[in-house]
């Protein structure tokens, strides 16, 4: 019976053991950005978003610089946002392109901005303690991140834009929001991955929970605001419909087949 106890206690210790070990291991890339925040040399902001990220963490988190950096980022954003909105509106020709170039950054920035104060609400409230400049340099670092994966993925969907037939809409749109959920997930993962940095640093920047939640808030608005703000593909003579309702009434148009 004795033995039988110490084989167990045995184990039990070394399955703690194991998962102490777990616990306390380092992600590689939480070590890179550890090392990118020690770099101090000139990079561009778009530099900085694609292979040093931890320099971003590091002025984050010291609130060094911010104000350029929001500019920084908001000017890429902008850039990016417009570049794939002019991709999608060019499936109905060269105004098209122009309106849609026009409305697509208002779509990402504006959600930003309306988003920006429950982002700072909510993590103030949960007991983080961010200033309000970092939370606008975080959800314009989501931002400019999604709108670099538009970017990158823009070639793809010109190609098919103009080498598919004109009653192709309907994959086209399929396409769009696709590239556009993927991006707004890279977007939302490369924050995550920030409040995590923060963690381990143990900064009490950001909430993981309510970042969460408003994650989900930030895609509702980004729906809606593509509504309101349409259209965006298909020409209708008009640059902006301003039709009042909801997203969901254009998902269930886009199913049913209905105009």
């Amino acid at each position: 019976m004795n033995e039988q106890n110490d084989s167990y206690e045995e184990r039990l210790k070394a399955l703690n053991e194991r998962v102490i070990e777990r616990a306390s291991r380092v992600p590689g890339w939480m070590t890179r950005w550890d090392e990118d925040g020690a770099k101090r040399e000139a990079q561009p902001i778009g530099a900085r978003l694609l292979k040093a990220q931890g320099t971003l963490a590091r002025d984050l988190l010291d609130g060094g610089d911010l104000h350029r950096i929001i500019r920084n980022l908001a000017i890429l954003a902008l850039l990016t946002a417009a570049l794939y909105g002019a991709v999608i509106g060019s499936f109905s020709g060269p105004q098209q392109a122009l309106y849609a170039a026009l409305k697509f950054p208002l779509v990402m920035l504006g959600s930003a901005l309306i988003c920006l104060p429950s982002f700072y609400v909510f993590q103030c409230l949960v007991g983080a303690r961010p200033s309000l400049l970092q939370a606008c340099a975080a959800v314009l670092l989501m931002t400019t991140a999604s709108g670099l994966i538009l970017f990158g993925c823009a070639p793809i969907a010109w190609f098919f834009t103009i080498s598919s037939e004109a009653d192709a809409g309907r994959f086209l749109v399929a396409l769009h929001v696709i590239v556009v959920a993927a991006a707004l997930i890279f977007g939302m993962n490369l924050l995550s991955r920030m409040r995590r940095f923060f963690d381990w640093k143990q900064a009490n920047m950001f909430s993981g929970r309510v970042l969460m939640l408003w994650n989900v808030l930030f895609v509702v608005v980004v729906l809606q605001m593509a509504y309101f703000l349409g259209p965006l593909m298909v020409s209708e003579d008009i640059f902006l419909r301003g039709e009042r309702g909801l997203f969901i009434k254009a998902i269930g148009e886009f199913f049913t087949g209905s105009n």
